[in-house]
């Protein structure tokens, strides 16, 4: 049996680990200026109200790290289909984030952690 001797805290973390696209804050407010109604806005706090309607345009998951001014759009690894591989997991949602917020978009795998102390 192993002992911890010293300080343990009780700090919580956050992390992710997606294939999708990064997107700046600066872009994201365009695509949802060019694909939301200004009446579908909703009354969260800023960072917020982008992630939701970023998930609203995708139907994907929505990561907004600490810094609030970027956003990472895509699938967990976790959700690829049980007869599905790699290279198909990777084409759909490709072809889901090209077709919902352009031909430009870059796709690959994103992870992040931080701790909320």
């Amino acid at each position: 049996m192993k002992t911890r001797i010293g300080f343990v805290s009780n700090s919580s973390s956050s992390s992710f680990l997606i294939y999708g696209a990064y997107l700046s804050e600066s872009k994201a407010e365009e695509i949802i200026a060019k694909l939301l109604p200004d009446d579908e806005e909703k009354e969260f706090s800023y960072s917020d109200r982008t992630s939701d309607s970023l998930k609203k345009i995708t139907g994907m998951d929505v990561h907004n790290p600490v810094d609030g001014y970027s956003y990472y759009i895509g699938e967990s690894w976790d959700c690829i289909g049980d007869y599905e591989t790699g290279a198909q997991f990777k084409a759909r949602i490709e072809e889901k984030l090209k077709e919902t917020l352009g031909p430009d978009i870059k796709c690959g795998t994103h992870s992040e952690a931080w701790y909320d102390g």
